[in-house]
C-alpha cells in the first residue's frame, strides 16, 4: 500500500455522479425502476432514491455530511509531509521538535 502522503484521490465519486446522471436519464426516459437497476447494477431503493431526490431538490450530490471539521490547514499538512519526507528516519520526538520550530501545533 503507497504512503498516505503519495495516495491519489479515487475516481469513485466521479464514476457515482456519472452513474447518477445515467439513472436520472433512464428514468426521465420512462424507465422503470427495476429495469434501470438491471442496467446500471444499482439497487432498486438506491436508483429510487436517486430520482426522487433529483425530482425533489433538482441535485445528485451528497448531502453534506456531519462531523468535526478538519484541525490542520492544508498548508499545515503540506509542512508536516515536507518535515517527514525531508528526514525519513527522523523519530517523532524530532519531527515534533521541527514542527514545533515552525511554529506548528501537532
Amino acid at each position: 500500500m503507497a504512503p498516505l502522503h503519495t495516495h491519489k484521490p479515487s475516481l469513485k465519486p466521479i464514476k457515482k455522479g456519472i452513474q447518477r446522471h445515467e439513472v436520472v436519464v433512464l428514468a426521465d426516459l420512462g424507465w422503470e425502476y427495476k429495469r434501470i437497476s438491471k442496467k446500471t447494477r444499482v439497487p432498486v431503493p438506491t436508483v429510487h432514491g436517486i430520482v426522487q431526490r433529483y425530482r425533489m431538490y433538482g441535485r445528485l450530490d451528497d448531502a453534506p455530511r456531519s462531523g468535526r471539521p478538519t484541525l490542520l490547514s492544508v498548508a499545515n499538512l503540506q509542512a508536516i509531509e515536507r518535515a517527514v519526507e525531508n528526514d525519513t528516519r527522523a523519530s517523532l520526538n524530532d519531527l515534533t521538535e521541527r514542527l514545533h520550530s515552525l511554529q506548528l501545533k501537532v
